[in-house]
């Protein structure tokens, strides 16, 4: 179904590339300039390091058919080794000269099938003189750099006869010697047969692939399950292997149709059948304010779809030397993956500090989080190391396992709850992004022993380790509104019993009991300061009026425990303790914000921020 899928696919370009079968666009470095008689004009440096674009050469489609370790030549724009016969230090001279002389039969193929073709007239004209260019003094060469043969100042590859020989050339090179036709599975159709894939994937493309990627290979016997070479126990016809392997490499070049991320070991493609396409799909990866936009249309019912028909294709893939490995196909009407992704959404939003309705985040968001957090004198107070970087501590296939789970509903391993609350203990940084993944994987966790968790403070939530949370984030609360954020302590209640209240919340909540007198202590004092200005009389009236709140909120919490705190041996149970504690500084946040505030607004806790430094998404 795979390769059906990828050879019904027609990308917008589909038209302009129909009539460059076995072709790719590649860095050309040299262009052999020659003049209609088959004189050579000049050799020209198309490399301009002044210029990102052509540092190394220039963009052109070429004829590719894929290549092993035999001499096989490509036509009118290949290595320097065929085209010119260059030879440097890392090249054999006697393959050099037998893959230069193949070079030039071909190009006489070429004239002697379109004897009218002038650019194949003067290229053979060329040839015949005997005379090929060196390499010049001072110019840095080697012999696979990509040479291009220009007649009258255009190039050969725009000539419709080389392409018609080039066709024909690589066919029958992929059907082996002995050409056989037969039933293809993929069309269903009694067409000529292909021996071997006529092209292969540039490594760029695939995570983790050292060699260019062959879509399917089997050219050993022992990969075959009935012991044959080649593609004989998976016929695939010429036109069909050409069509799957250019398809997947136009979606894989198309940066809206791929979700990639450094350091991570796979790449999904996706398409939509029928010509048709989905933003909703690519909301997956989008900014945080368009996820925004979408989720409040989702509330408030402005969100319509008509149906389409179309079916949402998607294959993750990686490498693995030279071969393609597939780590999962999905194959869904596109309405079902639509709803999956406002499912994902739905599951992970978050109300986070400082907004006044819940967010949602990409994948390059949620990815990012899950990594290393360095403090800063930035205004964001601190940054998460940036994927490329090895000391980033993020595992290598949470794009994979988020990606599934957006798209097909798929469960959340516990290994990742473990992770993300690790590295928030590590780090003492909790934000939207970090609660939202904690969120989403305790969500979709198989086994999960509670309920749900809401996006916002849930007030009937009675999970003990969730209590717990709310009752530190209390606590921390109370110690800013008495001291003020200035006048804080070094170690703060936070600083000091965060990390390990995470596992064991006896020690810090008993502390914090203790510590509690002190703490209302300045807020009764203040209360009492009546006298004087206006302005003191106001503030009096909110610190009492917070000491009130204070106590009866911890009263209110702390009576709804049913034992006395207990240590979190799990992982879930420590999601339910961080979950408890940002939902409640969250709703605390805004409450300073609100008539129903505790007191000065500048004691609330801080807003989060989705801007992350060391990514390349905006």
């Amino acid at each position: 179904m795979l390769l059906q899928r990828l050879v019904e696919y027609r990308s917008p370009d589909s038209e302009d590339e129909s009539s460059r079968s076995y072709s790719r666009t590649r860095t050309v470095r040299w262009q052999l300039d020659l003049s209609p008689d088959g004189k050579m004009a000049e050799l020209v440096d198309l490399a301009d390091p002044s210029e990102k674009a052509t540092k190394f050469g220039k963009a052109i489609r070429v004829p590719n058919g894929g290549r092993t370790s035999g001499i096989a030549p490509a036509i009118g724009a290949d290595d320097a080794q065929y085209v010119l016969g260059w030879c440097d230090a890392k090249s054999k001279p006697d393959r050099v000269a037998k893959a230069h002389k193949a070079f030039v039969e071909l190009s006489r193929r070429w004239l002697r099938e379109h004897p009218d073709d002038h650019a194949a007239q003067a290229v053979v004209a060329f040839y015949d003189q005997g005379d090929p260019p060196s390499p010049r003094d001072g110019d840095k060469w080697s012999s696979k750099d990509l040479v291009i043969i220009a007649v009258g100042g255009n190039e050969v590859t725009d000539s419709d006869s080389l392409w018609s020989v080039w066709k024909s050339v690589v066919e029958e090179r992929k059907s082996g010697s002995g050409a056989r036709s037969g039933f293809c599975l993929v069309c269903g159709k009694r067409k000529p047969l292909l021996d071997r894939m006529p092209q292969a994937l540039p490594k760029a493309l695939v995570p983790r692939a050292e060699q260019e990627i062959a879509l399917i290979s089997a050219n050993k016997r022992i990969h075959t399950y009935d012991h044959v070479e080649g593609l004989a126990g998976s016929p695939i016809c010429v036109d069909c292997g050409q069509a799957a392997v250019a398809n997947l490499h136009a979606i894989l070049s198309d940066e809206r149709s791929t979700f990639t991320y450094e350091r991570q070991r796979t790449r999904l493609a996706w398409w939509v059948t029928r010509d048709a396409d989905s933003d909703t799909i690519r909301l997956l990866d989008e900014r945080p304010d368009r996820i925004g936009e979408y989720l409040h249309s989702l509330a408030t019912g402005r969100q319509r779809r008509k149906p389409s028909g179309a079916n949402f294709c998607s294959v993750t893939i990686s490498g693995n030397v030279a071969r393609l490995m597939v780590h999962q196909w999905l194959d869904m009407p596109l309405e079902q993956a639509e709803d999956n992704v406002a499912a994902w959404f739905r599951d992970h939003k978050i109300m986070p500090r400082g907004q006044d309705r819940p967010a949602g985040y990409p994948i390059w968001l949620l990815v990012t989080c899950s990594g290393q957090w360095v403090p800063d004198n930035s205004p964001r107070g601190g940054r998460y190391i940036p994927m490329w970087d090895k000391a980033a501590d993020r595992p290598d296939d949470l794009a994979h396992l988020l990606l599934q789970s957006g798209l097909h509903r798929n469960a959340l391993p516990p290994h990742l709850l473990a992770h993300v609350v690790r590295r928030v203990r590590a780090d003492l940084h909790l934000d939207g992004p970090r609660a939202a993944l904690l969120r989403v994987a305790l969500t979709r966790m198989p086994g999960r022993s509670g309920g749900e968790p809401a996006a916002v403070l849930d007030e009937t939530q009675d999970h003990p380790a969730y209590l717990y949370g709310r009752i530190f984030a209390t606590l921390e609360s109370l110690q800013t509104r008495a001291y003020g954020q200035k006048n804080l302590p070094n170690a703060t209640f936070f600083h000091r019993y965060f990390s390990g209240a995470v596992a064991n919340p006896r020690v810090a909540i008993v502390q914090g009991i203790q510590l509690m007198p002190a703490w209302l202590k300045k807020l009764d004092s203040a209360a009492r300061e009546t006298g004087g200005s206006p302005e003191q009389r106001v503030l009096a009236e909110k610190a009492a009026r917070a000491a009130r709140r204070y106590r009866s909120a911890f009263k209110e919490l702390y009576d709804r425990l049913q034992a006395p705190p207990a240590p979190l041996n799990d992982a879930e149970s420590q999601s339910w303790f961080v979950m408890g504690y940002f939902h409640q500084q969250a709703h605390d946040s805004q409450a300073a914000r609100s008539a129903l505030s505790w007191g000065e607004p500048t004691t609330a806790p801080g807003n989060d921020t989705t801007t992350i430094e060391g990514t390349n998404q905006q």
